[in-house]
């Protein structure tokens, strides 16, 4: 049972007073009157105040790497705060973030070995915006000042990444004060407006991409993408091929090309970075949420040496980059980073995970695509988006008053199980080290949710 001293009606009133949810509308979670409060964490499950478990499924927002309470990622946090808790990189280093640094870039293409630490996925992006944009304009081409991106694309909350990441929903009141930048269709948007196949959906997108730089690749600063999988906005995959074509397309029209790993990185694509199965180094790399194996907050970006050399001068040019935070490589969160990095090697975990997102992958095909209100099971290594349909056969989205999604995820959730939805779409994310007992439990459980809340006909 619970250790807290309070009751859960005591935490309950606490958060419906004083806690402001991020992606939350808190008028629902008010009706709902049942909000789940974890205490504790062990393995793959995280346990509520009255000591119930729930597996848990989305990885705590696709971060969770090994599983939670992991002994040597405790202890990294428990060792590095008896010596050093924070201390700034503004001008000056410490050793818990070298010894990062020093590990890091094994796990990196080669070559991106410039590592500019921050303290979240959006502000890791936002640096690699302003990075991309300075740089031109350190050697004088200041006529590249847009980015371009992908329609559909998350990269963020910081008003930079709001921009290359617009989402009308959700940021519809933001766009006077944000840079949009040049948008351009992945190939799913070929595949199902025209209904072409895979590959002439890629040769469309990257022929509409081909065209825009032709038009606008001198004032194009970055492309920047999430490789292979757009994760937000309900876990829409492209091909290796795309993204090969891509980074491609920017040598020829000579654009800077940002990776965005945030989602995508330490293997939840199947390998360490989604780019490594295109073969493709980016000019900037972004890394976070699984950076520390989610334990603590932290992200970082890859660089070049040459893009670093672009900020090099004298004091009184002011070409240094003027852009961090307070906490960047805080050493408590590049103690569990470097400690995280060692647990991939020592688990061995990136060469056993093809068996068992296979056996994943299998599960999906026999519990989840036969069911009626299933339109699509999209899938990537670990990362699943469920699109559900109103009408068996058509692509009918649920209308946003039915919440169709949470009903699905509540009901899980009542099973024992803790997923959430991204709109019409119910997302699955388990950690890497989920073993195939508890995968096949996320599955199970997610089809019977589907079953039991929209019906079987």
């Amino acid at each position: 049972m619970s250790s807290s001293p309070r009751s859960y009606q005591s935490y309950k009133e606490l958060d419906f007073r004083h806690v402001w949810h991020p992606f939350t509308q808190h008028q629902t979670l008010f009706e709902g009157d049942n909000p789940l409060i974890v205490e504790s964490a062990r393995g793959v499950e995280l346990i509520d105040l009255e000591g119930r478990s729930y597996l848990d499924g989305v990885s705590s927002i696709w971060c969770n790497v090994h599983g939670h309470s992991v002994p040597k990622l405790v202890q990294a946090i428990q060792q590095q705060a008896e010596k050093l808790c924070h201390s700034t990189l503004l001008g000056i280093s410490h050793t818990a973030v070298l010894d990062l640094a020093s590990l890091l870039p094994k796990f990196l293409p080669a070559g991106l070995d410039r590592l500019f630490f921050a303290d979240s996925g959006s502000n890791a992006v936002e640096a690699a915006l302003r990075i991309a944009i300075e740089w031109w304009y350190r050697l004088g081409d200041t006529r590249r000042t847009k980015f371009v991106s992908l329609n559909g694309s998350y990269h963020g909350d910081t008003l930079g990444a709001v921009g290359v990441g617009y989402v009308k929903d959700f940021h519809g009141h933001l766009e006077h004060v944000t840079v949009q930048s040049l948008r351009v269709n992945p190939p799913h948007v070929f595949r199902f407006s025209q209904g072409l196949s895979e590959q002439a959906a890629v040769e469309h997108a990257l022929a509409a991409l081909g065209k825009l730089f032709e038009k606008q690749s001198q004032s194009v600063a970055a492309l920047i993408l999430e490789p292979l999988v757009q994760g937000a906005s309900g876990v829409w995959v492209h091909p290796a091929s795309y993204l090969a074509g891509v980074a491609a397309l920017c040598r020829e029209f000579d654009v800077l090309l940002i990776a965005d790993e945030v989602a995508t990185g330490f293997g939840k694509t199947g390998s360490m970075f989604a780019i490594e199965s295109a073969g493709v180094v980016p000019d900037l790399l972004v890394m976070g949420k699984g950076l520390s194996g989610g334990y603590l907050p932290i992200s970082c970006v890859a660089s070049s040496d040459r893009l670093f050399r672009g900020f090099l001068g004298k004091t009184e040019e002011y070409k240094a980059f003027y852009y961090g935070q307070t906490f960047a490589g805080n050493p408590l969160a590049a103690a569990v980073s470097k400690a995280n990095l060692e647990l991939f090697t020592e688990s061995d975990l990136l060469a056993r995970l093809p068996s068992r997102v296979e056996f994943f992958h299998r599960l999906l095909d026999e519990h989840l695509e036969p069911l009626a209100h299933v339109d699509e099971v999209r899938r990537c290594g670990v990362m699943v988006g469920i699109e559900l349909t109103v009408r068996p056969g058509h692509r009918e989205a649920y209308t946003p008053q039915s919440q169709a999604a949470w009903r699905v995820c509540n009901r899980a959730r009542e099973l024992g199980v803790f997923i959430r939805p991204i709109g019409n779409v119910v997302v699955l994310m388990p950690a890497l080290v989920m073993g195939e007992d508890d995968l096949a439990r996320l599955v199970e459980v997610t089809a019977r949710a589907i079953e039991e809340s929209l019906g079987s006909v």
